[in-house]
């Protein structure tokens, strides 16, 4: 396994920026040659090539079902963005446009970019001698009921000789492992699972919706406000939080602090199941990173 670090927009910076879906500008080095470790070279063009993706937002706006936004026009160049950056990079932020609460998903906005990053990744890693499967999974901790997977390629036959490598990306997200370490090195009385699952469910949150930029994209034009307060009604109603109402009075820190709140409570009843002590917890905790994980076999 090896880690890469890469400099990666936050979930929200994704929705906001760009400007174009179907060509994609690729810069590329030559698929890896085959060999027994197929799986390494795949693994270093993830990481060494990079892609300009076009999209559009337009699957979140037709496929929402909000009780407070109204999306009249669903398509347009107001839905339409450009990306850049490394296919790990790329699939990092596919995986987290994956976001789901037990296994229920959050949005759709992001369908049409995970189209073309799944596109881009199969034209830079197609093999004459191997097959490949690649996948990108955010949890915050193993197990975790908050999780973004995404998936690129057949899964290898039960029967095939299959070869692996992970590598390790930034998910965009702010680190919670030192935080949460500090919550969980306190005494008996204070060094709880709650104490945890408050401290990496307020950066999670803070990573998704970035208090001053989400402001902004409330105050924002259309479709951008009504994207943005319909992610905010949909994990709400997901963790069984309130939201709708600081959301659509632009307050987003208001917003930000219930979705913390209830988030952390659901995070520490699921600690409390899976790990012997809160230490264990927080030692598991991997908020700001993203695995990616290359099989290849041959076909």
């Amino acid at each position: 396994m090896r880690a890469i670090s890469t400099v990666l927009d936050t979930a929200l910076f994704l929705l906001l920026v760009g400007v174009a879906v179907g060509t994609l500008a690729l810069v590329t080095s030559a698929p890896p040659p085959a060999s027994a470790d197929a799986a390494d070279g795949v693994a270093d063009t993830l990481t060494t090539s990079a892609a300009t993706v076009h999209y559009t937002l337009a699957p979140g706006a037709r496929q929402a079902s909000s009780r407070v936004v109204d999306f009249p026009i669903t398509e347009g160049v107001a839905f339409q963005r450009t990306a850049h950056g490394t296919l790990a990079s790329h699939l990092s932020t596919a995986a987290l446009g994956s976001l789901a609460v037990n296994g229920k998903r959050v949005t759709r906005t992001r369908a049409d970019y995970q189209r073309a990053v799944a596109n881009a990744t199969r034209n830079l890693t197609r093999g004459r001698t191997h097959l490949a499967q690649i996948r990108a999974r955010w949890e915050p901790y193993p197990g975790a009921p908050i999780r973004g997977t995404y998936t690129v390629g057949p899964t290898p036959p039960p029967d095939e000789t299959v070869h692996a490598e992970t590598v390790v990306v930034a998910s965009g997200l702010p680190s919670a492992r030192g935080p949460a370490r500090r919550a969980a090195a306190g005494n008996r009385t204070n060094a709880t699972f709650e104490r945890v699952g408050a401290v990496v469910a307020r950066r999670i949150v803070r990573g998704l919706f970035p208090p001053d930029r989400t402001r902004s994209a409330l105050l924002g034009d259309y479709p951008v406000e009504g994207l943005v307060t319909y992610r905010y009604e949909r994990l709400g109603r997901l963790l069984g939080a309130s939201v709708t109402h600081p959301a659509v009075a632009d307050n987003a820190t208001k917003a930000n602090d219930r979705l913390a709140t209830a988030l952390g409570e659901r995070l520490a009843a699921d600690m409390h199941s899976r790990f012997r002590s809160p230490r264990d917890a927080a030692d598991a905790v991997a908020v700001g990173e993203v695995r990616i994980t290359v099989r290849t076999w041959s076909p």
